[in-house]
């Protein structure tokens, strides 16, 4: 059995903001009882990472994180959802429309 006895909050970064630190946070809140501290800030930093920043791990990495990530992503994602998506058009598509729209 983990000790539980640390504090969560010393592990938000400067650069978080709420909404990044709150997922996070849930994350070690929700498996603190279940790992060492040590083990949880590492991979607090790895859902971070693949769930933010959309790195890529070992498939094993990956398969953790997806189960450990059950019930705590799911409205993170959901509110992503709504937010504007960036479309991305080559340069030249860019020219002939600007050149069609006159």
């Amino acid at each position: 059995m983990a000790n539980d006895d640390w504090d969560i909050e010393s592990y938000r970064n400067d650069y978080e903001s709420d909404e990044h630190w709150q997922l996070k946070k849930d994350f070690m809140e929700a498996h603190k009882k279940n790992f060492t501290e040590d083990e949880l800030v590492c991979l607090a930093q790895l859902f971070f990472n693949i769930e933010l920043l959309g790195c890529r791990y070992s498939p094993e990495v990956m398969r953790q994180i997806g189960e450990l990530s059950k019930g705590i992503v799911e409205d993170y994602r959901k509110s992503r959802q709504s937010n504007l998506k960036r479309t991305f058009i080559s340069g030249g598509n860019a020219a002939m429309n600007k050149v069609q729209r006159k």
